[in-house]
């Protein structure tokens, strides 16, 4: 503080003499707190001047992040009622069961989650003919994309169903999530 008076006082030394009546003026009746005010608002002038453009460069990007979400394509979320019951001759045989797996390996890393390793268990063959694929796999990723995940698989494959899906987190705060989905994919018994 008494630089900043020896400062002023150096300064009013320098002033012409209208500046020096004013200045001397202004301390005699508003005293250092007005000097004090007078400070703050010239920093708070300078600080607004240095923080403009860093606020206007983070709304232009904010702006570009909004537009690229924008045009991305929402996920389609699976209607149960877009779809009818299947007929027998929707259901694919088990040589498709392969690239069925495959597909769910595909989806689950286009959903951004984190696949290690999954089980696949063949089913006994039912009353209908049709052969039962078990399939579980351990998920880590975001709520958001296991939702991706599991609209994805049911909408691609109409002959997969969601037999259960059971959601972990370690503690409130954590990003990610630990998932399990159980997927049964049913088809056809081929005929030799």
């Amino acid at each position: 503080m008494k630089r900043l008076l020896a400062l002023l006082r150096t300064w009013l030394r320098r002033a012409s003499p209208a500046a020096r009546a004013l200045a001397i003026t202004w301390q005699r009746h508003l005293g250092r707190p007005a000097w004090v005010a007078l400070l703050l608002l010239v920093c708070a002038a300078l600080l607004q001047w240095q923080l403009r453009p860093l606020q206007q460069r983070d709304a232009l990007r904010l702006e570009a992040r909004r537009a690229a979400l924008a045009g991305a394509p929402a996920p389609r979320a699976f209607d149960a009622g877009a779809r009818g019951p299947l007929s027998a001759a929707d259901i694919p045989s088990a040589r498709q069961r392969g690239r069925d797996l495959e597909q769910l390996v595909a989806a689950a890393q286009r959903a951004g989650l984190g696949l290690e390793r999954a089980d696949y268990s063949l089913g006994a063959a039912t009353a209908g003919a049709l052969t039962r694929v078990e399939a579980t796999l351990p998920l880590t990723g975001s709520y958001a994309g296991v939702r991706r995940f599991v609209a994805e698989v049911l909408n691609e494959l109409p002959h997969a169903a969601l037999e259960s899906l059971q959601l972990e987190r370690a503690n409130a705060q954590a990003k990610e999530l630990q998932a399990t989905a159980r997927l049964v994919l049913f088809y056809s018994e081929e005929t030799p």
